[in-house]
Protein backbone atom coordinates (compact mmCIF):
# COMPACT_ATOMS: atom_id res chain seq x y z
CA UNK A 1 0.00 0.00 0.00
CA UNK A 2 1.59 2.92 -1.04
CA UNK A 3 0.97 6.84 0.42
CA UNK A 4 -1.06 7.56 -2.97
CA UNK A 5 -3.17 4.49 -2.38
CA UNK A 6 -3.69 5.62 1.56
CA UNK A 7 -4.24 9.25 0.07
CA UNK A 8 -7.12 8.07 -2.23
CA UNK A 9 -8.87 5.65 -0.01
CA UNK A 10 -9.21 9.20 2.46
CA UNK A 11 -10.60 10.88 -0.50
CA UNK A 12 -13.09 8.21 -1.30
CA UNK A 13 -14.06 8.51 2.16
CA UNK A 14 -14.48 4.88 1.98
CA UNK A 15 -15.83 2.90 4.89
CA UNK A 16 -14.09 -0.59 4.22
CA UNK A 17 -11.04 -0.95 6.29
CA UNK A 18 -7.60 -0.93 4.49
CA UNK A 19 -4.98 -3.21 5.53
CA UNK A 20 -1.86 -1.84 5.55
CA UNK A 21 1.39 -4.30 6.80
CA UNK A 22 -1.00 -6.21 8.76
CA UNK A 23 -2.55 -3.65 10.37
CA UNK A 24 -6.12 -2.52 9.60
CA UNK A 25 -7.43 1.26 9.15
CA UNK A 26 -10.78 2.14 9.33
CA UNK A 27 -11.84 5.73 8.27
CA UNK A 28 -14.04 7.40 11.12
CA UNK A 29 -15.55 10.73 10.07
CA UNK A 30 -13.40 13.89 10.16
CA UNK A 31 -9.84 13.50 9.88
CA UNK A 32 -10.08 10.79 12.32
CA UNK A 33 -8.37 7.10 11.71
CA UNK A 34 -8.71 3.96 14.18
CA UNK A 35 -5.63 1.97 13.47
CA UNK A 36 -5.87 -1.88 15.40
CA UNK A 37 -7.95 0.42 17.55
CA UNK A 38 -6.02 3.21 18.20
CA UNK A 39 -7.18 6.33 17.39
CA UNK A 40 -5.35 8.59 14.88
CA UNK A 41 -5.57 12.25 12.94
CA UNK A 42 -5.09 12.00 9.26
CA UNK A 43 -1.41 13.14 9.47
CA UNK A 44 -0.44 10.80 12.18
CA UNK A 45 -2.09 7.63 9.93
CA UNK A 46 0.09 9.03 7.01
CA UNK A 47 2.82 8.67 9.23
CA UNK A 48 2.24 5.45 10.15
CA UNK A 49 1.88 4.25 6.62
CA UNK A 50 5.07 5.52 5.42
CA UNK A 51 7.15 4.29 8.30
CA UNK A 52 4.91 0.62 7.60
CA UNK A 53 5.71 0.85 3.93
CA UNK A 54 9.84 1.70 4.99
CA UNK A 55 12.76 -0.66 4.15
CA UNK A 56 14.22 0.10 7.20
CA UNK A 57 12.85 -2.15 10.34
CA UNK A 58 13.48 0.19 13.05
CA UNK A 59 11.02 2.39 11.16
CA UNK A 60 8.62 -0.60 11.21
CA UNK A 61 9.28 -1.41 14.95
CA UNK A 62 8.67 2.48 15.80
CA UNK A 63 5.44 2.34 13.60
CA UNK A 64 4.32 -0.66 15.71
CA UNK A 65 4.89 0.70 18.57
CA UNK A 66 3.20 3.95 17.95
CA UNK A 67 -0.12 1.85 17.43
CA UNK A 68 0.29 -0.38 20.36
CA UNK A 69 0.65 2.50 22.33
CA UNK A 70 -2.53 4.36 20.72
CA UNK A 71 -4.37 0.80 21.32
CA UNK A 72 -3.67 0.42 25.06
CA UNK A 73 -1.58 -2.60 24.16
CA UNK A 74 2.31 -0.90 24.85
CA UNK A 75 0.67 -0.61 28.80
CA UNK A 76 -0.70 -3.78 29.21
CA UNK A 77 2.83 -4.95 27.71
CA UNK A 78 5.07 -3.16 30.32
CA UNK A 79 2.38 -3.74 33.20
CA UNK A 80 3.05 -7.06 32.91
CA UNK A 81 6.38 -7.09 32.09
CA UNK A 82 6.85 -4.97 35.76
CA UNK A 83 4.63 -7.61 37.56
CA UNK A 84 7.16 -10.06 36.00
CA UNK A 85 10.08 -8.05 37.38
CA UNK A 86 9.12 -7.98 40.59
CA UNK A 87 7.89 -11.55 40.89
CA UNK A 88 11.56 -12.63 39.64
CA UNK A 89 13.01 -10.24 42.02
CA UNK A 90 10.31 -11.89 45.24
CA UNK A 91 11.72 -15.25 43.97
CA UNK A 92 15.64 -14.32 44.13
CA UNK A 93 15.02 -12.48 47.46
CA UNK A 94 13.41 -15.54 49.03
CA UNK A 95 15.62 -18.31 48.31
Amino acid sequence: MSEEQFEEWIRRRSQLPLAVRGHSFYFKGDNLIVVDGGKFVYEDALELVRLLNSKNPMAQLNASVMIAERNGMLRVIVLGLAGLIIIVALFLALH
